[in-house]
């Protein structure tokens, strides 16, 4: 478990590299990386295809728009093969605690850069200003870091990233929509409202009648012993502690933790890769049947833990501003949940939030009329993928991956949409190196 630190550099103005492709070609990649101005660089251990690692923490203002206001140290990852080669663009959309190869740049054999999103992990202005993390802002952010990196690499340039980073790489795109030559967004879905209701709308749907009545049977269930089931949190934390060297802690009550799953459990059930109707414990079932289930099913850590929590807390600001939200039917659940604190109650931004629908309305118009050079890659399965992208007219490729849920990869397609990727690709890089067989 990492401590976390927040950092603040107060300048009068931040500056870009010193120097341009055509100069200082024979410089170790370390040296050149060392002279963006206020960069901190230190190496990583090489991995997979790359020669050299680096994690890079590089001043950036609070607001693009007051360039001589505060800054605060944004991190990013550079994998590095060779300054003449492409580079696959990985905008995150959460916290980046390590190096983590992405689809396309071994398929490449390319570089690959990862850029940590504004406001999470390690990347947080201090003070927290909350109206400064948009949508525009972390495109910002990323036109920022694309402009310092192109001092080094002058070759095509393809941004990437999954679900919450797949939406981040078309955010600045469209704002930003020659920075690189293009974009491939994995399970990123478009939502329209803080309450969209078309995942509710898909999960009504999935199934058959006898799963759907076990699910919300299975809701209840955990509802009404949700005191029996808390009493084996505490022995799960000890383990989970014990086994993964952590401290995770938990300030919500342990018996809310087992009521906001059993809200939960439809989307996380519908969502996991492996769910299974016949699985799901009947009335009868005790109370560490029904632990034993929800854990299967529910990341309580990811969700509900004060780490947890933190992870959560700048999506959950975006969501109730601008990228939206699902809205989930509790209506069969209604009169055991009414006492239940809601999950926003725990955050606390120092102003009112509002939700702004142009935000979204803005971004959909765009990829409808001006997209282009883009890959929308979705699980045919996965819940999200009822919040798709819809195309319009451009050079926009939507995949549609069989049978697969979030957690779809590149290397998950079928030959024939693997063909369709490397060709579009190839043709917009004018780059002809691509095998998925690597």
């Amino acid at each position: 478990m990492r401590v976390r630190f927040l950092v603040v550099l107060l300048v009068t103005g931040i500056v870009g590299c010193d120097t341009n492709p055509a100069e200082h070609v024979d410089e170790d990649i370390l040296t050149r990386l060392q002279k963006i101005s206020g960069a901190r660089v230190t190496e990583l251990p090489a991995t997979g295809h790359f020669n050299r690692v680096f994690e890079i923490h590089i001043p950036q203002p609070v607001d693009h728009d007051d360039m001589n206001g505060p800054t605060f140290l944004q991190k990013i990852y550079v994998g590095h093969v060779g300054e003449d080669l492409p580079v696959v663009l990985e905008t995150e959309g959460y916290a980046r605690d390590n190096f983590r190869i992405r689809d396309l740049a071994p398929a490449m054999r390319s570089n690959q850069i990862s850029v940590e999103h504004r406001y999470n992990g390690f990347s947080v202005p201090f003070p927290l200003d909350w109206q400064h993390l948009t949508i525009k802002q972390a495109a910002d952010d990323v036109h920022r870091i694309v402009t310092l990196m192109k001092e080094i690499y002058a070759a095509g340039w393809v941004s990437s990233g999954r679900s919450k980073g797949g939406d981040a790489a078309i955010f600045h795109r469209r704002f930003y929509p020659d920075d690189v030559d293009a974009t491939v967004a994995i399970v990123a879905p478009i939502l329209f409202s803080d309450n969209d209701g078309r995942i509710e709308d898909y999960l009504s749907t999935v199934g058959d009648d006898s799963c759907g009545n076990d699910v919300q049977e299975l809701q209840r269930n955990l509802l009404l012993k949700a005191d029996s089931v808390a009493t084996h949190i505490p022995g799960f934390l000890a383990w989970v502690n014990d086994n993964f060297d952590t401290s995770f802690s938990f300030s919500i009550a342990h018996r809310d933790v087992v009521r906001y799953a059993a809200v939960d459990y439809p989307f996380e059930f519908w969502s996991s890769p492996s769910h299974d109707c016949s699985t799901i414990p009947g009335s009868d079932a005790t109370a560490e049947e029904l632990y034993n289930h929800i854990v299967e099913v529910v990341d309580l850590i990811l969700f509900y833990s004060d780490y947890g929590v933190d992870f959560w807390r700048g999506w959950y600001y975006q969501a109730q501003t601008e990228i939206g939200n699902f809205v989930l039917d509790t209506a069969h659940i209604d009169d055991l949940t009414g006492d239940l604190p809601d999950l926003a109650s725990i955050y606390d931004f120092g102003h009112p939030l509002v939700f702004n629908p142009l935000a979204m309305q803005d971004i959909d118009n765009w990829i409808k009329s001006e997209g282009d050079r883009i890959i929308l890659v979705y699980g045919e399965n996965d819940p999200w993928t009822a919040a798709q992208f819809e195309l319009g007219g451009g050079d926009v490729v939507k995949i549609i991956n069989s049978g697969s849920k979030h957690e779809t990869t590149l290397y998950d397609l079928n030959a024939s949409d693997q063909a369709t990727l490397t060709t579009k690709l190839t043709s917009w890089l004018n780059y002809g190196s691509i095998d998925f067989a690597l």
